[in-house]
């Protein structure tokens, strides 16, 4: 692992801790610019322009998962950097402007982000795991 990512999951790390013990905090981290090939697929399939966008994390979104959903633990947080790398599978969101991510590891694991018009931004919106249904023989 690259000392940049490793450096990115300590800040990830720190902020979930902000978020657990400063219930009122409004603290958010970057994890990076949209790449132009992300920015291109979003425009191509979904008719979505986020070119120039920021990737952010905030505390608000931390706790709105936790509180959510109890099943998440703090490293599942760490997986976002690999979704929204590699998803197996992308859509829109019910609610406008969000984007749905979705990765297959033990369970699926889903990542939301609310799009950010104005500031330029995918800011995360919620995190859930779900079961995945028994393999059929």
């Amino acid at each position: 692992m690259k000392k940049k990512e490793v450096k990115l999951q300590q800040k990830i790390l720190d902020l979930i801790k902000i978020a657990r013990t400063h219930k009122t905090s409004k603290n958010t981290i970057s994890i990076g610019k949209i790449t132009k090939f992300q920015a291109d697929v979003f425009q191509k399939k979904f008719g979505i322009n986020v070119r120039e966008y920021e990737r952010t994390i905030d505390t608000d979104g931390i706790r709105h998962a936790l509180n959510r959903h109890p099943n998440l633990v703090d490293t599942d947080f760490l997986t976002i950097l690999l979704i929204v790398d590699s998803p197996d599978i992308v859509g829109l969101g019910k609610e406008n402007d969000t984007i749905v991510y979705r990765k297959d590891f033990e369970k699926y694991i889903f990542y939301v982000e609310c799009i950010q018009k104005g500031r330029k931004r995918l800011v995360l919106k919620t995190l859930y795991k779900r079961k995945k249904p028994p393999r059929r023989t």
